[in-house]
């Protein structure tokens, strides 16, 4: 019943002096407010990075390549012996560990796209059936490429809806031929629309691996390999074995690079929680500045309420029933201003998140969690209870007599 009261009373105090308050729980409002729109923010970008990646396969994928070399010492030191990747490398990877859903190859290149007089600079992606799967990106019209097509160097191709409309305008495509830096190939398929890392896909032309290698690129190389794992624990065992299967077939001096999906996230988490920490603390000053100020409204209310306490003190109040009313005060106080900072946060984030929409293909939202609301209410309760001791004891150990102003 006292502590109501107690509450009451702040509320009361609040309310008769408007512009001190509102003044003193600016510090408060913004510390609280900036800390909740960081974390936000933050988290927002967390989880875009993980929606995003989950378009490649999540974390459970593997990327090998062998290495030209790398820097040392401030200088690029080339590597004792380079060996490129075949379809061989990746049929051997494939067979490394049971803990391997797929094997992608990655070979890539411009290439322009003609069909009658209409032409288009694309991309050319190399790759196999099991593309549609790792990347999540279906076929809208017609079918993807199959086991056939790789077999029989089919010159088949799905393309991208970019193409299908810079190339074929309002014909239908699948069916028809386009030219592909000169070669003839057939449209069996047109893929959906698709973004990733904000960067539309609908430029992409797909083709049988080994059709590009023996058609259009003269190579039997690929750049690189994408492994996907049955899940992303498994990422760097199996990274470090298909690594030491490859030194075996091509030497122990061909270094390879190898990055695990899982590696990758947790990296960029970190960077993420960095910033959170330094732009949190920056944020924690208005706090502390919040907390100056409610120490400064409670000193000067214990000197305006002197006699009121002194009045208290000699009716029966004891100390610690004044100590906890001005404590109370400072909590009351501390957490008005930190339940405004929380409604100012959620709106910096969604602000900040509509920006980000406005000038970014990437969607992105602001992610307000119960941990960051409970956490800026904490630290408001503990601000308050911080600040709020001082006046508070002060107002305990005043003398009734010095009080009430007699001699």
């Amino acid at each position: 019943m006292i502590i109501l009261e107690s509450v009451l009373i702040a509320l009361a105090q609040l309310w008769s002096h408007k512009l001190r308050s509102t003044l003193t729980l600016l510090g408060m409002l913004i510390g609280v407010g900036s800390v909740v729109g960081i974390v936000s923010v933050s988290e927002g970008l967390r989880r875009t990075v993980v929606d995003e990646f989950g378009k490649i396969g999540g974390a459970n994928f593997v990327f090998v390549m062998p290495r030209y070399g790398e820097w040392t010492g401030g200088r690029w030191v080339p590597a004792k012996r380079f060996e490129p990747l075949t379809m061989a490398d990746l049929k051997r990877a494939a067979k490394v560990s049971d803990r391997i859903e797929l094997v992608l190859p990655l070979l890539e290149s411009g290439v322009t796209v003609r069909a009658g007089k209409a032409s288009y600079q694309g991309q050319l992606t190399a790759t196999t059936p099991d593309y549609t799967r790792a990347w999540n990106w279906e076929v809208e019209r017609g079918r993807f490429l199959l086991e056939r097509d790789l077999t029989g160097l089919s010159p088949v191709c799905a393309i991208g809806k970019t193409i299908e409309k810079e190339v074929f305008g309002d014909l239908p495509p699948v069916g028809r031929e386009v030219k592909l830096n000169g070669q003839r190939f057939l449209v069996v398929g047109v893929m959906e629309s698709h973004q990733l890392f904000g960067q539309d896909q609908g430029g992409q032309v797909l083709v049988p691996v080994t059709t590009a290698q023996s058609r259009l690129l003269g190579t039997p190389n690929v750049n690189a390999m994408f492994i996907y794992t049955r899940t992303p624990e498994d990422a760097d065992e199996v990274g470090a074995q298909v690594a030491a299967a490859l030194r075996r077939v091509h030497g122990q001096d061909v270094a390879y690079r190898v990055e695990s999906g899982k590696g990758i996230l947790e990296r960029i988490e970190q960077v993420i929680m960095v910033m959170k920490l330094v732009t949190g603390g920056i944020a924690a000053i208005s706090l502390l500045v919040g907390g100056i100020g409610i120490m400064n409204i409670m000193l000067v209310s214990v000197v305006e309420r002197t006699r009121e306490i002194g009045i208290r003190k000699a009716l029966g109040a004891k100390p610690a029933t004044l100590l906890a009313q001005f404590v109370v005060e400072a909590v009351v106080l501390s957490l008005v201003g930190g339940m405004l900072g929380i409604v100012m946060g959620v709106g910096l984030g969604l602000g900040i998140a509509s920006a980000i929409n406005r000038f970014s293909e990437i969607p992105f939202n602001s992610v307000v969690s119960s941990g960051s609301v409970l956490l800026s209410l904490g630290l408001s309760t503990a601000i308050g209870l911080f600040f709020g001791i001082y006046p508070a004891v002060r107002a305990a150990r005043l003398n009734p007599v010095d009080a009430l102003g007699y001699e």
